[in-house]
């Protein structure tokens, strides 16, 4: 007489979850684990169950290779703030999308392995850089005032640094005069009577 348990049937609810999570690009198995509280190995064990119960796994490689950029809702959203602006942080970036950091740096290596976005998009990690330099950007206030705003010694030194990144980093004033004379009409000049 055989003593243990009997094989199952068919996976449980949790291992069913842990196998359409792994199958969409939105998990990878370090996500996983945190998630479940389990190991990286109990991962591929359940994975390894579950496709010789005749479930399919993609593989993450696969998913890479057949990525279309086109048809991507997350990668047309990155596209669109790409173009409005460049000084964001990955994880910043994340949230706007309302999804894991892993599956937004995925999207954006594969943007950016494509030559849709430029290299230097999303690179900067400091969020405090980040204000700083969009401070720096749009309003009028040299480096030093920008520094001690933001806790930075010597602010114009990450400004070149940034420059020879190839950040831009170029400055957006709005001068009020410019635009106040624009808006206003020709006076005319009424002589004085006597």
């Amino acid at each position: 007489m055989r003593r243990g348990r009997k094989p199952a049937k068919d996976l449980s609810f949790r291992d069913k979850k842990i196998v359409e999570q792994y199958n969409s690009a939105s998990a990878a198995v370090p996500l996983l684990t945190k998630k479940y509280c389990i190991s990286k190995q109990r991962i591929y064990e359940i994975l390894k169950r579950a496709k010789r119960m005749g479930y399919v796994i993609k593989r993450q490689n696969v998913l890479a290779l057949y990525h279309d950029v086109h048809q991507c809702e997350v990668c047309n959203k990155i596209l669109k703030i790409a173009e409005k602006d460049e000084l964001i942080t990955r994880r910043h970036l994340a949230q706007r999308l309302s999804i894991e950091v892993d599956a937004c740096n995925r999207h954006l290596d594969s943007l950016k392995g494509s030559g849709f976005i430029s290299k230097k998009f999303a690179t900067i990690r400091s969020d405090r850089l980040v204000q700083a330099l969009q401070c720096y950007k749009y309003e009028s206030l040299p480096p030093a005032a920008v520094g001690r705003k933001f806790g930075y010694k010597n602010f114009y030194s990450i400004l070149s640094y940034q420059k020879k990144k190839g950040i831009n980093v170029k400055r957006m004033l709005k001068s009020p005069l410019v635009s106040n004379l624009k808006q206003e009409e020709p006076m005319a000049i009424i002589p004085a009577m006597s």
